[in-house]
C-alpha cells in the first residue's frame, strides 16, 4: 500500500507540473462537430497524414496539436459511425491554426482502423482477414485485471485454463506452447522457456484495444500463428494529459454445497491502480502502476501480483520519433493443478498444499519510425523479454523444486513503400535469440533464428483488391532439429458496393517446439515427463471466405465459413512405459462456421452482439475428435446505455467437450477426472457516471456467473463461482 500511496503521490505532482506548463507554440488546434453542429465530438482521431504525429480530440470535441515545424499538412479525421474527413492546412513559423471541422454521419459503422491484418494501418472493411475488436471501455466495463477476461466473450474465441483457443485451434497444451501468438505493440510476447502466453504479465490499465487476427497468419509473423493473432496495443499519449485511478473490491460466493466449503473466511478479491499520460513538448511519458490481490475461490489458489508499465517518446521531427516501454511483474501464486475428487472439488490434494511460483517477468521495447516521404517510411524495433520463476514444486530428483530464467531478444527492420494509389508493399527482416537457464526442469540451451517476409497489396478495381505474401523462417535450437519453413498467404477483398464486403484467404502457419516441449524432464503431480529432441515444428493450412453486409446503420452482419488443416500437432502422451512424452502424432482438420450479429439502437444507447461458431474438430489419426474443443459457441452482449448509466449483460454457452485426457482418470491421477458439463454462464455489469454532478468519477458493479453454475473448465479444474465487485475510478 505504501508503495502505491508514494507512486500516486508522484503520478498526481506530474499531473501539477503539467498545468505548469502552458506553452502554446505553432501548431493546429480546433473543436469538431457533428453535421448539425449541436453535438461535440469527444474520441475523434487526429492524424497528420504520413507523419508520426496524432492525437485525440476531449470531452468538448476540442483538440490540439503544437510544436509542428512550418509547412502544408493534411489533418485526417475519423470517427466510428462518421465519414473520414481530410482538412489540408498550411502552417506559418509563429502561428497555431485554428479549425472547425464537421463530421457527417454515415451509414456504414464500420470504420475502426486496425493495423494487424496487413501489419500496416487499414480500415476494418480493407482488412483480408476475420478480425474482432477490444476496445478499453470494455476493459473497465467487465473489471477485466487479465485480458483472457475479455477475450472470452470474443466471437469463435474460448479460454480453456488460461489458454487461448482461436476457432479450435489450440486445444489444451499444458502450459508450453500456443498456437495463437500474442503481440505486444507488434511484438512477439512469448515467454522464451515454454513459449505459452502469460497474461497476467500485461497491465490492462495500460491497454488501449486489441485486436483478434483469426486464421493462420505466420506468412507475416512466423511461429506459433497457426490459429490467429491477438495484437494487444498499448495506449498512445496525447496532447492533452490524463491521469487515471481505479480501486476495487469484491467477495466470492459461498458455495452451494457443504462439502465443497473448505474454509469459514471470506474469500476476496481486490485491487489499485493509477496511471498517467503527459506530454512535455516534443517528449511524452506514460506511467502505470497496479496492484492485484486475490484469495481464490480454490484452496491453495491465490494471487498476489503488482504490474507496472511505463513508455517514454519523442518527436524528433513530424517524420520521424523514438519510443521506448517497458512492462514489469512481480507475481506470487498459489499451484492448483486439479482437485482431490468431486466430493473436494475445490481442494487439491493433500501434497500439493503450500506449492506456489513466484514469477518476475519484466520486457523492453524501443523503436524508431521514418517517413522518407509521403510514400515511404519505415521502422526499426527491439524487444527484450525477460521471463524467471521458481516454484517449490518437488519432484525425485529435486525435492525443493524447479526454476527458470530465459531471454527472448528480438530486432527487426520494416518498410512500408506505397508505390501508387493501387500498390502497397511491406517487407522486413527479423533477427531472434533466445536463452533460457532451467537446469532442474529444461536444461541449458540457447536458439537463433532469422525471418524475412515480403507482401504486395494491389487494388485491381476501385471494388477489387487483392493481398498476396510470403515469409521465410529459419531457426535453430541447439540438440534439437533445425527449422526451415517458407510460409505464403493471399487474400481477396471484394466490395460490390458500400454496404457490402466479400473477403476470402488461404494461408499456411506453423509453429517450432518450445524448448520446454523438447527438453522436460521432470516429474510432477503424479507424472513422469520425458525429453523428446526429434519433434518437427507443427504446419497448418488456413481457408475462409466470409463477409460484412451493413442492410441498415443500427444493423451489422458477419459471417464466415472456414476451414483449417493440421500437420503433426504436437501432443502429450503416454508411453508404453507410462510416462508422458510431447511426440508429433496428430494430423487434424477443424471446419466450421461462424456468423456475428450486431445492432446499434436509439443512437447508439443499446447495443447488442449475438455471435454463434460451430466447429467440427477432426483427429485424422484416430478418427475421432480432438481433445478440449466445444463444438459449439454461443454468445450474447448487450448494453443499455442512457447517461450517465450503463447495464450490461454477458452469456456465454459451450457445449460439453467430448473427448479428454483419459489416461489420467484410468490412471487414478484426477479422481472423477471424467466429469463435465456445458457451460452455460450470465456475468453483469452496470455503472453510473458521476459527471453530471460535476465529478470525475464512475462508479461499477459487477457480478460474474450471476446464476452461481458450476462447470468444469479443465480436467479436475472448476470455473470461477459467483463473484460480486465494486469498482470506483477516475479520470481526470
Amino acid at each position: 500500500m505504501r508503495m502505491f500511496y508514494f507512486i500516486l503521490v508522484i503520478v498526481l505532482s506530474l499531473n501539477i507540473f503539467c498545468f505548469a506548463q502552458t506553452e502554446r507554440s505553432d501548431g493546429i488546434s480546433g473543436v469538431v462537430k457533428s453535421v448539425d453542429g449541436n453535438q461535440l465530438l469527444p474520441g475523434v482521431n487526429v492524424i497528420l497524414k504520413q507523419t508520426v504525429i496524432g492525437t485525440i480530440t476531449n470531452q468538448s470535441g476540442e483538440f490540439i496539436i503544437s510544436r509542428l515545424t512550418p509547412g502544408q499538412y493534411t489533418v485526417v479525421f475519423t470517427l466510428i459511425g462518421y465519414k473520414k474527413s481530410e482538412v489540408v492546412v498550411d502552417v506559418n513559423e509563429g502561428e497555431t491554426k485554428t479549425l472547425e471541422v464537421i463530421l457527417q454521419s454515415a451509414p456504414v459503422q464500420t470504420e475502426p482502423v486496425v493495423i494487424t491484418a496487413s501489419r500496416r494501418e487499414q480500415s476494418l472493411q480493407e482488412a483480408p482477414a476475420s478480425i474482432s475488436l477490444i476496445h478499453s471501455e470494455e476493459l473497465s466495463a467487465r473489471n477485466a485485471n487479465t485480458i483472457d477476461r475479455v477475450l472470452q466473450y470474443v466471437p469463435g474465441v474460448n479460454i480453456t485454463r488460461g489458454q487461448v483457443n482461436v476457432r479450435g485451434s489450440t486445444g489444451y497444451s499444458y502450459g508450453v506452447g500456443t498456437r495463437v501468438l500474442l503481440l505486444l505493440d507488434g511484438m512477439p510476447f512469448l515467454s522464451g522457456d515454454t513459449e505459452e502466453i502469460i497474461w497476467e504479465s500485461i497491465p490492462t490499465i495500460a491497454i488501449d484495444r486489441i485486436e483478434v487476427v483469426k486464421g493462420a497468419g505466420s506468412a507475416l509473423y512466423g511461429s506459433s500463428a497457426l490459429g490467429g493473432v491477438i495484437n494487444v496495443i498499448t495506449k498512445p499519449v496525447m496532447e492533452e494529459p490524463e491521469t487515471y485511478v481505479k480501486v476495487y473490491g469484491g467477495t466470492y460466493s459461498t458455495p452451494s454445497y457443504s462439502k465443497w466449503e473448505w474454509s469459514d473466511k471470506a474469500r476476496t478479491l481486490s485491487g489499485l491502480s493509477a496511471s498517467r499520460l503527459q506530454k512535455f513538448g516534443d517528449l511524452s511519458l506514460g506511467v502505470a502502476v497496479s496492484r492485484t490481490l486475490d484469495d481464490g475461490f480454490k484452496r491453495n489458489d491465490y494471487w498476489k501480483r503488482w504490474n507496472g508499465w511505463s513508455r517514454v517518446g519523442y518527436t524528433i521531427s513530424p517524420y520521424q520519433s523514438v519510443l521506448v516501454s517497458f512492462n514489469f511483474m512481480d507475481q506470487r501464486r498459489g499451484n492448483f493443478l486439479y482437485w482431490k475428487d468431486l466430493d473436494h472439488a475445490l481442494e487439491p490434494k493433500d501434497d500439493q498444499l503450500g506449492q506456489g511460483v513466484h514469477s518476475v517477468r519484466w520486457n523492453l521495447t524501443a523503436g524508431y519510425n521514418h517517413f522518407l516521404s509521403n510514400e515511404l517510411y519505415y521502422t526499426i524495433r527491439a524487444s527484450w523479454y525477460r521471463s524467471d520463476w521458481n516454484d517449490n514444486v518437488p519432484s525425485i530428483k529435486y525435492p525443493e523444486g524447479s526454476s527458470s530464467i530465459s531471454d527472448n531478444i528480438l530486432f527487426e527492420t520494416q518498410v512500408n513503400y506505397q508505390l501508387s494509389d493501387y500498390q502497397y508493399l511491406t517487407g522486413g527482416l527479423l533477427g531472434s535469440f533466445n536463452r533460457v537457464d532451467a537446469l532442474k526442469i529444461f536444461g541449458i540451451h540457447n536458439a537463433r533464428g532469422g525471418a524475412a517476409y515480403i507482401q504486395d497489396e494491389i487494388k485491381l478495381l476501385s471494388s477489387l483488391s487483392t493481398t498476396i505474401g510470403v515469409r521465410l523462417d529459419l531457426q535453430k535450437m541447439e540438440d534439437a532439429k533445425t527449422v526451415n519453413k517458407l510460409n505464403p498467404k493471399l487474400g481477396i477483398v471484394y466490395n460490390p458496393f458500400a454496404t457490402l464486403t466479400v473477403r476470402a484467404s488461404a494461408g499456411s502457419g506453423f509453429r517450432a517446439p518450445s524448448v520446454a516441449e523438447t527438453f522436460t524432464n521432470t516429474d510432477a503431480g503424479g507424472l513422469t515427463i520425458l525429453p523428446n529432441p526429434n519433434l518437427k515444428p507443427e504446419r497448418s493450412w488456413s481457408y475462409e471466405i466470409g463477409g460484412t453486409y451493413i442492410p441498415l446503420s443500427e444493423i451489422e452482419i458477419n459471417a464466415s465459413g472456414f476451414v483449417n488443416d493440421f500437420q503433426d500437432l504436437i501432443e502429450p502422451t503416454f508411453g508404453l512405459d507410462g510416462n508422458v512424452h510431447f511426440q508429433n502424432i496428430t494430423s487434424a482438420q477443424i471446419s466450421g462456421i461462424e456468423g456475428t450479429v450486431g445492432f446499434f439502437l436509439f443512437d447508439r444507447i443499446w447495443n447488442s452482439k449475438i455471435s454463434y461458431t460451430y466447429i467440427y474438430p477432426e483427429d485424422r489419426t484416430k478418427h475421432d475428435i480432438l481433445k478440449y474443443r466445444p463444438r459449439k459457441l454461443f454468445y450474447i452482449s448487450t448494453e443499455i446505455a442512457p447517461e450517465p448509466f450503463r447495464l450490461g449483460i454477458d452469456y456465454r454457452y459451450l457445449s460439453r467437450v467430448e473427448q479428454i485426457d483419459q489416461e489420467f482418470v484410468y490412471l487414478g491421477i484426477v479422481p472423477d477426472g471424467d466429469q463435465r458439463v456445458p457451460i452455460s454462464v450470465v456475468d453483469l455489469h452496470a455503472s453510473l457516471n458521476w459527471q453530471f454532478a460535476g465529478l470525475p468519477l464512475i462508479t461499477r458493479m459487477n457480478i460474474n456467473n450471476l446464476f452461481q453454475y458450476y462447470y468444469v473448465d479443465m480436467i479436475g479444474n472448476m470455473g470461477s463461482i459467483r463473484n460480486y465487485v465494486f469498482t470506483l475510478e477516475s479520470k481526470f
